[in-house]
């Protein structure tokens, strides 16, 4: 078995300062055919400082981190290139991480910080010291790079492998939805910025982000992107309602039970969430059957003034079309007679009782009808203690300016912001930047993410069942854990047939596990991210689990024990001694957890499902 020890003396250094004495001394012998075996040295020399030069470059990239840059020019021609040869996205630079690495990465574990080659501590101490530390930096550093002086991380990771390469994400395996793990700054939304580059000047991509921190840096580069490539850009923002777009989160749906599903998953489980649920569902199926168009301002009026006002509306269609075209009459006269019994009658309460008596009894109602009128029926008092928990969520959402952004006024003429819908933004191809501001209003963005989401759900389910030719949309999720619900699950589960690509991204597993409340959830949302970009983890349990999906490979281990010994009969100098050594092979992570926690800032392990591992480092982006 071959064995190379990478951190033994550079031996073939002394080789190197001797060759050029040997031809010196050869030439001024003035030996015949010195000319012979001054060109031999010639090529041991240049061998010699092949090898000298190799050693160097090992040891100072190892000990050096660095940070790569890229000029947005650079950026699209590289990824039109990439497009072109391999139908991929270029993700930085790096190298497929093989046995070879992690056999390098466990020898360097195993040996103490103070051994690990690097530039000596006392060059930094003077001024000229400064300089020639600078220009050895200079000598071996990377092409478009700079020196990364932060602490985070161990620079040695991405430094093991000479031969970087340009690492691709091949656009097949994003429909297989991609997870983006990191700590707090590791580098998330960087990496998303590269790809959202990509996507944007990839034509055919609908992009959609929801960004509930609102980063600044990453909205000012898609608007900056979407204006060199011609794409329409959109931006919502509840905290800033001037720069915003107007988006209603209730015009996409299938089934008018999707209506009240989305507002009731925002509320705690239980009996109050059930009930939110079937009054919503009665007055939004009410508000379909006269023809309403039912959003957040129309089910909050209904929910704090009652339905008696829809009831009248509905039971007026009704009789109409069910031939009953004297009801005025018939209801005056019930009213009538009702109203010597009891005070608080009123026209509504009469035409309910026509309905129950001429339609209802005989079974000839409608199911939309019957439903209002059991709500309007109940008692009052009750209703408002049962409905109180719905009502300040849709406060939140549907009055003020969150209401005009989320339940817009098409004949509102003097408010000119633009009204747009998910199903839109996807058929105009546009790109939506959603910024949640989830810092300062966490409980109503939080809401607005969820509700949003449940709008992206209808429509990739309106698009797997109807559309002949799926549209691809790219969907990026910051802080999954904010703005998961059912429907995001759906989109991960399903999504690949209607052409979504999803990349979501969480600083741990447990993140998930406290939004969704069990384990089997939080893994059946891991079970459908098929690929897997891990920046440096904080989370031993999130980093355990990546490292098992990566699998183990073999190491080699040399084991090397030495003995002496001597005897009481034994002269004063005599003893025995033995040495032995030995080379073995043992089962190890293929990537170490300890690796994951030692990534620098920008640098990341890519498995892609069923294929290849890389190790990258994620481009800042300039221009």
């Amino acid at each position: 078995m071959k064995y190379v020890y990478h951190f033994r003396p550079i031996y073939e250094f002394r080789q190197f300062l001797l060759w050029p004495f040997v031809m010196i001394g050869v030439v001024c012998s003035g030996m015949p055919f010195g000319w012979v075996f001054v060109g031999i040295g010639a090529v041991l020399l240049t061998i010699r400082g092949l090898q000298v030069w190799k050693a160097l470059s090992f040891r100072m990239a190892i000990s050096t981190k660095w940070l790569s840059k890229i000029h947005i020019d650079t950026l699209l021609a590289t990824q039109k290139l990439m497009k072109q040869r391999e139908d991929s996205m270029y993700l930085g630079t790096g190298f497929e991480w093989t046995q070879k690495h992690t056999q390098i990465a466990h020898e360097i574990l195993r040996m103490p910080v103070t051994d690990i080659p690097s530039l000596p501590k006392w060059l930094s101490a003077t001024e000229v010291g400064r300089r020639v530390e600078a220009r050895i930096e200079h000598m071996f550093c990377p092409r478009d790079s700079v020196r990364d002086r932060m602490p985070q991380g161990s620079s040695w990771i991405h430094g093991m492998e000479p031969k970087k390469v340009r690492v691709p994400f091949h656009y097949k395996s994003m429909g297989g939805h991609t997870l983006v793990g990191g700590t707090t700054g590791a580098g998330k939304t960087r990496t998303y910025e590269v790809v959202s580059t990509q996507v944007i000047h990839n034509l055919k991509d609908v992009l959609i982000i929801v960004d509930p921190k609102n980063d600044d840096e990453w909205k000012k580069r898609v608007e900056r992107e979407c204006a060199r490539a011609g794409r329409k850009f959109l931006y919502f923002n509840q905290a800033k309602p001037h720069e915003s777009i107007r988006l209603n989160p209730l015009e996409n749906w299938s089934q008018p039970s999707e209506i009240p599903s989305r507002i009731a998953q925002l509320m705690e489980e239980g009996p109050f969430r059930d009930f939110a649920f079937l009054f919503i569902d009665r007055a939004v199926k009410g508000e379909l059957y006269v023809g309403d168009k039912p959003n957040l301002r129309s089910i909050l009026k209904y929910a704090q003034s009652g339905i008696g006002n829809l009831l009248d509306r509905c039971l007026r269609r009704f009789f109409v079309e069910n031939g009953l075209t004297n009801w005025e009459e018939l209801t005056v006269t019930a009213t009538v007679k009702d109203a010597q019994r009891r005070n608080d009658v009123s026209l509504t309460d009469g035409m309910a009782k026509l309905y129950l008596d001429r339609f209802a009894a005989f079974d000839k109602g409608h199911e939309t009808i019957d439903g209002l009128i059991a709500t309007h029926t109940h008692d009052r008092e009750h209703y408002m203690r049962i409905i109180a928990s719905a009502l300040p969520l849709l406060q939140m959402l549907a009055t003020g300016e969150t209401g005009l952004m989320l339940a817009p006024k098409a004949d509102d003429f003097e408010d000119e912001r633009e009204i747009w819908d998910i199903d839109k933004i996807i058929k105009q191809e546009a790109v939506l930047y959603m910024g949640l501001d989830s810092l300062s209003n966490n409980i109503v963005q939080k809401a607005i993410a969820s509700m949003a989401l449940s709008d992206v759900a209808a429509v990739c389910g309106a698009i797997y069942n109807f559309y002949e030719e799926k549209p691809d949309v790219v969907l990026i999720i910051d802080e999954i854990a904010e703005a998961i619900n059912e429907q995001v699950i759906q989109i991960l589960n399903k999504g690949r047939g209607a052409g979504f690509k999803a990349f979501v991204a969480f600083q741990a597993r447990a993140d998930l596990e406290a939004k969704l409340g069990n384990a089997a959830k939080m893994l059946q949302v891991l079970g459908n991210l098929n690929n897997q970009i891990i920046l440096r983890l904080e989370d031993s349990d999130t980093a355990k689990w990546f490292s098992d999906k990566v699998g183990e490979t073999a190491i080699r281990v040399v084991n090397v024990s030495n003995s002496t010994n001597t005897t009481t009969e034994a002269h004063a100098l005599e003893f025995s001694g033995s040495q032995s050594r030995s080379l073995q092979l043992e089962k190890a992570p293929l990537i170490p957890v300890r690796l994951i926690h030692s990534l620098p800032n920008l640098q990341y392990f890519m498995r892609i499902s069923g294929g290849a591992v890389y190790q990258g480092r994620i481009p800042i982006i300039e221009g």
